[in-house]
Parts: structure tokens; sequence; C-alpha cells
């Protein structure tokens, strides 16, 4: 057992105070690591064999009240995916995974302009200690460009990253680091308490994360002050300046700026496993094969999917991203490289299925296509 792994046991499995964190996110700590594991075991040789096999993605529409020639169903030409009608075809971008002496470009987080933040996939290259830096891309496309580096041990704990208009956020170890404002300025700790345990999520103007004893801290920049809201359940979703949060079957809505609060409907569920994200009108969550979308203004919801990807295959863990007009949910193996994804089209109601990773944000979706990432502005 290496030392990350270890680690990873010991914050895991360590007590908690009030309550545990979701499952949903040990299964994506857990995936990272597995996937760590797996590519170094594998090396160079075995990284080349996959890589040449890997499919490209294709996306079908599964149209629902639109006759089959409908210009938003989603086609595809000469085996390779044709997004027009969902996104606009002049903005697709090329983001290449290649890093310069580097293990391939991941992608970890969307934000609302478009900016793509990611870092060296951990242990790809069969040397861990080459896969370090905080990365990142854009609307223009092209090989992600570095931000700044970082420790090698940094990268064995870098599950996820968080990105707004305050800036940049990632775990190191157990503690936050942050960068300003278009990554600008010197990186800073956060939290240096912050355990390595719960979610951490940026929009706007603002970072949020969760805390023990159902806390919620929010801080506006890398160096500013940071305020705790003491609001009695975990961290779930975010959309400035509401975060979500429930205990069990309860969901509430949260304002970062004063920490006022709002009772949700009820979930018709207090698993654990339900995965969630926010947009300025919307809360989702999937679990059980189904997604569900709740309009906070009115407080009415509906089942919008009900065959979600690998709904009950328990090697792969769910994730949702939430745009002004899609919401993504994906699939991915907590073993393997590998990964398929549900686009939903609130507004029509449609939905487009594809081979590989997605998230959205704002006006964008990113997806991966083939070995590389496509990044496109969605139609208005």
């Amino acid at each position: 057992m290496d030392e990350l792994e270890r680690k990873l046991g010991e914050l895991l499995t360590s007590p908690f105070k009030d309550e545990y964190p979701p499952a949903s996110l040990r299964s994506e700590i857990l995936r990272r690591a597995a996937a760590r594991r797996r590519r170094v075991a594998a090396g160079t040789v075995a990284l080349a064999a996959v890589a040449g096999l890997t499919p490209v993605a294709v996306m079908q529409a599964v149209p629902e009240q639109s006759p089959v020639d409908d210009p938003a169903t989603v086609t595809t030409t000469s085996g390779r995916t044709n997004l027009s009608p969902m996104v606009e075809p002049g903005t697709i971008v090329e983001i290449p995974r290649d890093l310069p002496g580097k293990s391939p470009f991941e992608a970890m987080a969307l934000n609302k302009n478009g900016t793509v933040l990611g870092a060296p996939q951990a242990g790809s290259s069969g040397n861990s200690e080459q896969a370090t830096g905080i990365w990142r891309a854009g609307p223009q496309g092209g090989i992600p460009a570095l931000v700044t580096e970082t420790r090698p041990a940094t990268r064995a704990y870098l599950w996820a990253m968080a990105v707004g208009d305050a800036g940049y956020l990632w775990p190191d170890g157990e503690r936050l680091s942050c960068r300003g404002p278009g990554g600008e300025g010197p990186t800073r700790t956060l939290d240096a308490s912050w355990g390595g345990r719960e979610r951490f999520l940026a929009d706007g103007p603002a970072f949020v994360w969760g805390g023990n004893a159902g806390a919620l801290n929010v801080a506006t920049s890398c160096g500013g002050q940071t305020r705790t809201h003491r609001v009695g359940g975990t961290l779930e979703a975010f959309s400035y300046p509401h975060a979500i949060v429930r205990a069990g079957a309860d969901l509430r809505q949260v304002d970062v700026r004063d920490g006022s609060v709002r009772d949700l409907p009820r979930l018709g569920s207090a698993s654990a496993d339900l995965v969630f994200a926010a947009n300025s009108r919307l809360v989702a969550w999937a679990g059980g094969g189904t997604l569900t979308a709740l309009n906070r203004d009115t407080g009415g919801s509906r089942k919008i999917l009900r065959t979600l990807p690998h709904a009950t295959d328990t090697a792969y863990a769910g994730r949702i991203t939430a745009g002004d007009r899609i919401v993504v949910y994906t699939a991915a193996h907590q073993d393997e490289d590998e990964a398929e994804s549900v686009v939903y089209d609130v507004r029509t109601g449609r939905e487009a299925r594809l081979d590989g990773e997605a998230w959205a944000a704002g006006g964008w979706l990113l997806w991966r296509e083939g070995a590389d990432y496509r990044l496109a502005r969605v139609r208005p």
C-alpha cells in the first residue's frame, strides 16, 4: 500500500463530529486513487495501447416529441460527431491533452467564461513525479498553459478543482490552495485545516466549501476573510449566490452573502449516493438511474431522465454539472479511463449521449472526444 492509499484510508475512515461526507464524494476520491494505481502499474506501454483503441465520442439524440428531421436532432457524419444542432459550430475548439514534457492533461473544472482547469493525469507516464502543476485552457483552444507548478505530492490528492470569477481552487494535501481571478497572483492557502474530505466549489465571486458539524465556509478572495454559516447540512451544489445543502432528505438553499436559509421541497430519497448540480434557476440531482430537476423559484420538480448510464453498476461513479441551458450527467468508471455522459437540454426536453466525460457551465459545453477535448458554446 503506497502513501496515497494509506493517507486516503485515514481520511475516509476517521470519525466525524456529526455526519459523514456523502458516499458520492468518497467514490470520486477513490476513483481518482484507483485510476492512479492502475496507470502507474500499466506504465507507458499499456497507455499507448489504450490510446490507440480509444473510440471517437459519438452523440446520439433521443427525440421525444420531435420528428426525426427536427433541426435539434444530433446526428453523426462519417463517424464524427456533429454537434451543430446543440452547440455553435463556429465556436468549437480542440484542446489537445499532450502537455510539454508532462503526462496527458486531465480536465477537472469548467468556468462560465469557458476556462478549463486541470492537471497532468497522475501516473499515466509511469512517473508520477512528472505529473505536476495546475494547467489552463479556454475558448481559444490549443495546448493548455501552465498556471503554476505544484509539489509532486500534491497531484496524488488532486481529485477535483473549482474555478470561478474569484479564482482557481484546488486541494494540496489536507489544505485548500488557490489563485486569484484568472489565476493571477501568488498561490495562497485558503484553508489550512480543510482536512481533504469536504466538497469545495466556486461560482461567480465566491468560493464555498464544507466544514465539520454542518458548517458552510465562504470566501470571496484567496487572501480575504472566511465567513462560516452553520447550516446543518452537507454542501452539494453552488450557483452564486445560493449554495445547496442537504441533511438526509431535507434540501436547503443558503444565500452565501448573509447565511439566510430557505427550505426546498424534500427529496424522495435520503440516499447518500445522490449527486447534485445547480444553475441560477434549477437544482438537479441523480440517483437510481433517474435525473430530476427542481425549479427553485416555483418549487415544481419533474423526472426528466429515467435511463442514466451504468445506474446499477457500482464500478461507475456519477457526477452532474449544470449550464444555463443544459444539464450534463457523467458516469465515470472508478478503475478504468472510460465514461459515458448524457447531455440534457432543459428547454426542449431532448437528450444526447456520448462516450466520454463532459461538463457544462454557463453557455459552454466541454466534452472528451477521442484522445482530446472539445469546447464549444451552447446555442442560445
